[in-house]
């Protein structure tokens, strides 16, 4: 019973994970732009490349065998 409990994750967690790794992804830029005088158009932009290098490194990272929690920027693990 373990197993296939392993096999099948839950269904709202992983439906949770993807907006909280945005959520992390897009408060660097969006402070940076808060406490600088950088425009926060230029904030949406690092937010859309950091998004870009999380899942790049995800799909390297299963091509290459990499455990999924070394193979994204912010992983949440369970």
């Amino acid at each position: 019973m373990v197993e296939i409990k392993k096999a099948v994750p839950n269904p709202i967690w992983e439906a949770v994970k993807e907006p909280l790794r945005l959520l992390v992804l897009a408060v660097i830029p969006f402070a940076i732009a808060y406490f600088t005088e950088l425009n926060y158009e230029w904030a949406a932009v690092i937010t859309v490349v950091l998004r870009f290098i999380d899942k790049l490194l995800h799909e390297v990272g299963k091509f290459e065998g990499i455990p999924v929690w070394k193979r994204v920027l912010p992983a949440f693990k369970v």
